[in-house]
C-alpha cells in the first residue's frame, strides 16, 4: 500500500514542459525526496491505453493520500469518480490548483463545488484566489501553496554594457503575449536600437490558433530575434542567467503563478509583464521587475526595455533582488507546507 499517490499531467510520453506538467513533476520528485511509498499516475498515459484507467484507480484505492493535479477536463470528468471512491475506500483528496482559473470555472458547476468542499485540502497558488474561492463558494479547505522549484543553483552576474539582452520563455502562443514582443520590435527598429537590444524565444511551439504559422511568419521580420526551441529543464538556469531581463506580457488574464517567472527569480534576472490579475502578489514593480499595462500595445514594455538599457545599475539593482524573491518559493517551503497535510 502508498502512502501517497500523485495525480496529473506529467508529460513523460510527450516530454511537454509547460507550468502543468513541471509543477506536477516538482511536487512527486519532493514527495520522493522527503518519504516513502510515493506512487504517480500520468494522465497523458489516456492518450495511448484506454485500458490503463483500471491501473490508475487501483492505485488510487491502495493509498492514503492522492495529490490531486487536473487541468478542467480531468477535474470536470475525473474527479467525481475518485470523490466517490474517497469515500468508498476512505482515503484524502488534496488538490493542488495550477494556474488562476478555478474561480471563474466552478461558477456553473454546484455539484464540483459542494464535493470540492469536503475534500481534505484546496491548495492554490495565489492569495487572491483563496480569497475569491471563499467568498464566492465558501470553501473552507482551503490554504495558499504557491507554485515551487527545487533548486540550489546560484547564478553568476552577465551583462554586457550598452547592449540588453532579453528572453521569453512560455508556449510560444499568442496568448502569452507574442503580438506585444512584435510591437515592441517595431518600436526599436524605429528607433534605430537593433544592435543594442536582442530577444531570444525558448519554449515548445504551439498550434492552438495558428499560433506557430503566426510567430514564424513574424520572428524572421526582426534580425534580433531568435527561436531556439524548447529547454530542458537541466539547462533552463545556466541559460537565462545569461539573459538580463525576462519578457512575459501574457494576454492570458487569469493565470496562477507563471513557472517562467520563478525560473528568472533562480536565475537572477527580473521580469517585465502584464497587470494580469495575480501579477502584484509577485512581481514587485521597479524591485524585482516591472508591471506595464494589461493591454500594452508594445509601447509600454518598449519603454521599460529602454530604460534599463540605459539605467545598468538599476538593472543590477533588480537582478538583485529578483534573486533574493525566490526563496519564497522554494521546496524548503513546499515541503513545510506539505508536512502539515499527511499524518505521520
Amino acid at each position: 500500500m502508498n502512502k501517497i499517490f500523485v495525480l496529473g499531467a506529467f508529460g513523460y510520453r510527450t516530454t511537454l514542459f509547460d507550468g502543468q506538467t513541471i509543477k506536477t513533476r516538482n511536487l512527486k520528485d519532493l514527495l520522493e525526496d522527503k518519504i516513502q511509498g510515493v506512487d504517480y499516475y500520468d494522465t497523458q498515459d489516456f492518450q495511448y491505453n484506454k485500458f490503463s484507467i483500471f491501473r490508475m484507480l487501483w492505485k488510487a484505492i491502495r493509498c492514503k493520500y492522492i495529490f490531486y493535479l487536473p487541468a478542467e477536463n480531468n477535474l470536470r470528468v475525473l474527479f467525481p469518480v475518485f470523490f466517490f471512491f474517497s469515500k468508498l475506500f476512505r482515503f484524502e483528496i488534496h488538490y493542488f490548483v495550477v494556474g488562476g482559473w478555478l474561480v471563474e470555472f466552478l461558477q456553473d458547476k454546484p455539484k464540483i463545488v459542494k464535493k470540492l468542499n469536503s475534500i481534505s485540502g484546496i491548495h492554490c497558488e495565489t492569495k487572491l484566489m483563496k480569497s475569491n474561492l471563499e467568498k464566492v463558494y465558501n470553501f473552507h479547505n482551503i490554504d495558499v501553496f504557491p507554485n515551487f522549484r527545487i533548486n540550489s543553483f546560484v547564478p553568476e552576474k552577465h551583462h554586457t554594457e550598452g547592449c540588453l539582452r532579453i528572453v521569453f520563455m512560455a508556449r510560444i502562443l499568442k496568448q502569452k503575449g507574442l503580438d506585444t514582443i512584435f510591437a515592441m520590435g517595431d518600436e526599436i527598429i524605429k528607433s534605430s536600437l537593433e544592435q543594442q537590444i536582442s530577444i531570444d524565444f525558448y519554449g515548445p511551439l504551439m498550434n492552438w490558433d495558428n499560433d506557430e504559422e503566426y510567430f514564424n511568419e513574424n520572428i524572421k521580420k526582426y534580425r534580433f530575434m531568435r527561436y531556439l526551441g524548447p529547454l530542458e529543464p537541466k539547462d533552463i538556469y545556466n541559460t537565462l542567467e545569461r539573459y538580463d531581463v525576462m519578457a512575459l506580457p501574457t494576454h492570458f488574464y487569469t493565470e496562477g503563478l507563471p513557472g517562467s517567472i520563478l525560473d528568472a527569480y533562480i536565475s537572477g534576472i527580473p521580469v517585465v509583464v502584464t497587470k494580469w490579475k495575480h501579477a502584484t502578489e509577485f512581481v514587485d514593480d521597479c524591485k524585482s521587475g516591472y508591471i506595464i499595462p494589461f493591454n500594452d500595445d508594445g509601447k509600454a514594455l518598449y519603454s521599460k526595455i529602454c530604460h534599463l538599457l540605459n539605467n545598468p545599475k538599476e538593472l543590477d539593482q533588480m537582478k538583485y533582488y529578483a534573486q533574493e524573491r525566490w526563496h519564497e518559493f522554494s521546496s524548503e517551503y513546499a515541503w513545510e507546507l506539505v508536512n502539515k497535510y499527511i499524518k505521520h
